[in-house]
């Protein structure tokens, strides 16, 4: 290929990645400036208007001030109005920390022990273990549904940030992750500990553990978006409003005649700042991990 023709070719997928990137962000973007138009405004002849966030195209005005949007001056009561519509909503907001934390917690350091045993340690049937808990990878979701409710009932545990979290302490993806990683460690740093002394699980904390924050980064990434997320779980294990999370309150700023999309998109971004937070927070160990997979794989 000639480099005429590969400029041609490069300039061509740059066109292609930002059209598809502006497609990707559009929703995204639709959701942050609908989240600060107004139900209601006051136009400049005194008429109170509802605003119509359908309409198209959105007008939006930048230069002016205030700026507009759908012929509404934008504003930040939405944000506020949120917490009014649904009283709820900082309950929900709390539940959703806790229950992402404390599965993302439990991810990492069952993940993190599995892998590292899975990877060092010898054991009766270890490869045929692993290969039962991979086997489990197959299985959909759904199938576990109904066990995973009934043990929780006849635990007692329905309604409870227990039953909420106990079933997802645990996930093979973790599990394979980290072992992955282990299998890369370079043994004579583990070798040389145990010269100086160090037993089992003074290597694993001491030397292994410390340098193994890509992966469990990226494990925390993967494993808190998910629980962050996640729908199905807490729509079974819960059927007190109390203890809703945000993915089934946002549920609540609708009706069975209208929607109230301001509330909802602000609720929404609430919703997805924490997301942006861990991700930006383990970006880079994020990045290491691929990085050493695509060199050592």
């Amino acid at each position: 290929m000639t480099e005429k023709k590969w400029k041609i070719a490069r300039i061509i997928s740059y066109i292609v990645l930002i059209v598809y990137t502006l497609i990707s962000l559009f929703p995204f973007l639709w959701a942050a400036l609908v989240s600060f138009v107004p139900m209601n405004y006051v136009d400049e002849n005194g008429i109170t208007k509802g605003t119509d966030v359908m309409s198209w195209p959105p007008k939006i005005r930048v230069f002016e001030w205030p700026p507009k949007a759908f012929g509404a001056p934008l504003t930040f009561e939405n944000y506020a109005k949120v917490f009014e519509v649904v009283p709820l909503y900082s309950r929900w907001f709390l539940n959703t920390v806790l229950y992402a934390g404390f599965i993302t917690i439990g991810n990492i350091l069952i993940g993190t022990l599995g892998g590292y045993a899975f990877a060092r340690l010898r054991f009766p049937l270890k490869e045929v273990w692993f290969a039962l808990f991979l086997g489990t990878m197959m299985v959909p979701a759904q199938v576990t549904m109904i066990p995973q409710y009934t043990l929780m009932v006849n635990w007692d545990l329905v309604n409870t940030y227990y039953g909420m979290v106990f079933p997802k302490l645990a996930n093979i993806f973790g599990l394979f992750l980290m072992r992955q990683f282990f299998m890369n460690f370079p043994k004579e740093m583990e070798e040389a500990a145990r010269i100086d002394g160090a037993g089992i699980g003074g290597t694993f904390f001491r030397i292994v553990l410390p340098n193994a924050r890509p992966a469990v980064g990226a494990l925390a990434i993967y494993t808190f978006l998910g629980a962050w997320n996640d729908f199905q779980w807490p729509l079974i294990i819960t059927s007190q409003k109390e203890m809703y999370t945000l993915t089934l309150g946002l549920n609540f700023f609708k009706t069975s005649y209208y929607t109230f999309w301001q509330y909802m998109m602000a609720a929404t971004i609430i919703m997805t700042i924490p997301m942006i937070i861990i991700f930006l927070s383990f970006q880079k160990q994020f990045v290491e991990t691929g990085r050493a997979a695509a060199v050592k794989g």
